[in-house]
């Protein structure tokens, strides 16, 4: 017995609002079951046709994020399908929870209009037509209005001062020229509870942007506002160890270096905000070698010293050594900064930045010092460090305090030892004889210049310039160490040692 005709259309019509009603609820499965997007093709060509947007699963864990996090900032490799994504969240909002209005920017006017008018209302025209309103009160290049009242519209990334919104999409945030001008505009925004996402690769040419301010803050936990992800190359399912061999293989042919390489299709956000390599003293790909990112720990006995971070914890039979650069305690000097490295495997077990007076930066060396072995000492001979070297004598004579390259104690802080101090830190990332555990160690480490040994113009070095102490601090007492003789007493007296795998190694 067939089902009457009025039956199959209430069943239709009960089945269509439970959709609604599921969508509304349920972003990813909105997206994943009734969204469409227009495919690149394989071969890179060009748009290919409208198919499914099945969302992979770095597109699933982000789009759970939209929904949940306020402002988002988004680092990522090319043609991964994240600005489809985030259109497909405003069109979403636009949708479910009227009367939104959203906002999008790109650096371009065309681009702008290109992501409302092309991506935006095609991926709504593609929609089922029990998921479309009734109608367009506006349908433009620029604005788009629905008869529920939400609106979305585009700007180059100069406009849009006068809107408050729901929802604010910046599209290829690094390369905004002035962005903080764009930002102050949609402030509006952010203080009337609405969303703000940026999303971009990264733009190597600009080194310190706001965008890479942005992300670093958010990742070190240093701005609680902003929620970072960030999706390597691997992210396309699609893409194959052998495609990116190829694709390196390519790069250096053409480029001599793998700068645009970790710009257009980076393997770790390291790589992606790492500055050009080749005008800078200690390539990108060597620090990442040695980078294994680690939490600092919560260790009970530690000294109670503002800022430390410990990564591991002194091991009995260990031995360690520290590198100390000291800075005047002004708002706009560097940080007096500090790092133990472990003698034997020059593994970054502690870390000390923060903006101290000498003879307060000596006391918190001194303790971290007594913590791990009585670790011996290298401290960097300027103005500052003279003061540290002077506190370190009167205070802590059991300590060692290793001299320099001219043979006095600490290091000379001339044009002569910052060179050799950076040749040898760069000879220890180069040959894998350290492993740095520190983010911001690793950033200001990769932007020191090749020609000045300095950090860009308004950025510092003070990290780098500790740990760079550390590594000459190591060398020779870990060749005293490995001699014949001493290895042999190390076998027979059976001391552990641990070695932890760097990135390469694990690779």
């Amino acid at each position: 017995m067939s089902t009457p005709p009025n039956t199959r259309l209430t069943q239709e019509l009960h089945k269509q609002i439970q959709e609604t009603l599921h969508c509304r609820r349920d972003f990813v499965y909105f997206v994943d079951t009734y969204c469409q997007l227009l495919a690149v093709k394989e071969d890179g060509s060009g748009a290919g046709e409208w198919q499914r947007f099945r969302l992979w699963p770095a597109q699933r864990e982000t789009a759970q994020l939209l929904v949940s996090a306020k402002q988002v900032v988004i680092l990522k490799a090319r043609q991964l399908g994240f600005t489809w994504l985030t259109l497909a969240f405003a069109l979403w909002q636009m949708l479910f929870q009227p009367i939104a209005t959203v906002l999008l920017f790109s650096k371009r006017d065309d681009e702008a209009s290109e992501m409302l008018s092309m991506r935006l209302r095609g991926m709504y025209d593609h929609l089922p037509e029990f998921l479309q309103v009734r109608s367009f009160a506006t349908d433009g290049l620029h604005e788009w209005e629905l008869s529920n009242g939400s609106r979305a519209m585009a700007f180059p990334t100069t406009g849009g001062r006068s809107y408050t919104a729901t929802l604010a999409l910046v599209d290829e945030a690094d390369y905004v020229p002035d962005l903080q001008a764009l930002l102050n505009a949609v402030k509006p925004t952010i203080d009337a509870g609405g969303r703000l996402v940026l999303l971009s690769s990264s733009d190597k040419g600009q080194e310190e942007s706001l965008f890479k301010r942005i992300y670093r803050a958010a990742r070190s936990g240093a701005d609680h506002t902003f929620r970072h992800v960030f999706y390597p190359w691997q992210a396309a399912p699609w893409r194959t160890q052998e495609w990116y061999e190829q694709e390196k293989r390519r790069t250096l042919a053409q480029t001599g270096a793998l700068d645009s390489l970790h710009q257009e299709y980076p393997a770790t956000d390291t790589e992606a905000l790492a500055p050009n390599s080749l005008d800078k003293r200690i390539p990108s790909p060597w620090l990442e070698q040695c980078f294994v990112e680690q939490a600092p720990l919560e260790v009970k006995d530690a000294p109670a010293i503002p800022g430390l971070l410990v990564f591991v914890a002194p091991q009995p039979g260990r031995r360690y050594v520290m590198g100390m650069d000291s800075a005047e305690e002004n708002p706009t000097s560097d940080d007096s900064a500090l790092t133990v490295l472990d003698l034997v495997t020059g593994e970054e077990v502690a870390a000390l930045a923060a903006r101290l007076e000498p003879s307060v930066f000596a006391a918190y060396g001194y303790q971290l010092a007594c913590y791990y072995h009585k670790a011996s000492l290298l401290v960097e001979r300027n103005n500052h460090g003279h003061a540290v070297l002077l506190w370190l004598h009167d205070h802590a004579r059991e300590l060692i305090r290793l001299s320099g390259h001219d043979g006095k104690t600490g290091w000379m802080s001339s044009t002569l030892g910052k060179s050799l101090l950076f040749d040898q830190c760069a000879a220890a990332f180069k040959n894998q004889e350290v492993i740095l555990h520190s983010f911001s160690t690793f950033t200001q480490l990769a932007s020191i210049e090749g020609a000045t040994l300095k950090a860009p113009e308004g950025r510092h070095d003070d990290r780098a310039v500790g740990f760079a102490l550390a590594v000459c601090a190591r060398k020779p007492l870990a060749r005293s160490l490995f001699s014949e003789a001493d290895r042999a007493a190390s076998i027979s007296s059976k001391i552990p040692v641990f070695v932890p795998q760097t990135r390469a190694s694990k690779q």
